[in-house]
């Protein structure tokens, strides 16, 4: 067969008709448009929900460079029973309470990092004695792992450093510990996070988070009445126990501008040990001064409701609350905070 009968062929064969398309009937037409007409309506009601939260639960998103973010916060804690090592609940004789006031700063660098810093100050009362002053400061690193997208979330690895600015020795020695606002440790959290936010079948997209945090302190010397225990003559050095905290956090939106979110918080700490002279309850006593702490977790929850006035300014309300632990305090906390992001700088 010589080529200008292949090239007949193929000219025949490329004028043929293709094959007829199946018609569809009447019934899988309306269905085709009611599917179209339900998907239309889907997107007409969904929005770009705004997000402030939650409380606790830190993101795993990246602050932009040049961008920036200021959240204060004030917390007003009742401590007003302690769990013990059977973990049962046992009221305090007097509440502590205390108030807690925070700022919250963090700012983009690069593309791959981004920087935060928080201050803290203490007001306490109980037995009608006050206290505080300036708490520990901390300042955070992070870098992305991962970048949110239709499937994968943002993931997150930070180091946050714990700088011991707030008062932890020589307190007064009513033994209530009253001004201890800091820990007097250089510690160390590692922390991993991730965040995600589906849009499932509502309109009502939620916003998840997942944060890991494990921590190391350094040694502390401490002399007299301390943050850790003490009494008269107490000299010696304290080893903070490493600590593990889990937060999980959610939030939907009822719409642009409220959404409800909450958190569950679970921290577990190992045991606090000393070494050296624990020193007495009482001047010239011989009944020694407890130093230090067993084992402790304790898990809480934090709902809160958010207002969002635009993309970058938000109002938190909520509460925290524990309800379950081990050697730990038992708690109810009022929460309120804003947040105001802002850029490029």
């Amino acid at each position: 067969m010589n080529m200008r009968l292949l090239l007949l062929i193929a000219a025949i064969a490329g004028s043929l008709p293709a094959q007829e398309e199946r018609i569809k009937t009447p019934q899988e037409i309306h269905q085709e448009l009611e599917e179209d007409e339900k998907l239309y309506q889907q997107a007409l009601d969904m929005f770009n929900p705004w997000y402030t939260g939650p409380l606790l639960t830190p993101s795993a998103n990246m602050m932009p460079p040049g961008y920036g973010n200021i959240q204060p916060y004030l917390f007003i804690t009742d401590a007003y029973a302690t769990f013990g090592a059977d973990r049962k609940s046992r009221k305090k004789e007097s509440s502590r309470i205390t108030v807690n006031p925070s700022l919250g700063m963090q700012f983009g660098v690069t593309d791959t990092m981004d920087v935060a810093l928080s201050l803290q100050g203490f007001g306490n009362w109980q037995f009608e004695k006050t206290g505080g002053g300036y708490g520990d400061m901390s300042i955070t690193l992070g870098w992305p792992i991962t970048r949110q997208g239709l499937y994968l979330p943002s993931m997150k690895f930070t180091v946050a450093q714990s700088f011991p600015t707030g008062r932890y020795q020589n307190l007064n020695p009513n033994g209530l510990a009253l001004s201890g606002t800091g820990a007097g440790a250089w510690s160390t959290r590692f922390g991993f996070g991730i965040t995600k936010l589906l849009f499932w079948d509502t309109k009502h997209p939620l916003n998840t988070r997942l944060f890991l945090g494990y921590a190391v302190s350094t040694p502390v010397t401490v002399h007299s009445f301390n943050s850790y225990g003490g009494g008269y003559g107490t000299k010696g050095r304290v080893h903070p126990g490493n600590s593990f905290q889990v937060d999980f956090g959610l939030e939907l939106a009822l719409t642009q501008n409220w959404v409800i979110a909450n958190d569950l918080v679970y921290t577990f700490q190992n045991e606090t040990s000393f070494s050296g002279d624990f020193g007495t309850t009482t001047r010239g006593g011989s009944i020694s001064a407890p130093v230090g702490s067993p084992y402790s977790d304790n898990l809480s929850l934090a709902p809160a409701i958010e207002y969002n006035f635009n993309p970058n300014l938000g109002l938190l309300v909520g509460a925290q609350f524990s309800v379950y632990g081990r050697s730990s305090s038992n708690f109810a906390s009022g929460i309120f905070s804003v947040t105001w992001t802002f850029g490029p700088m």
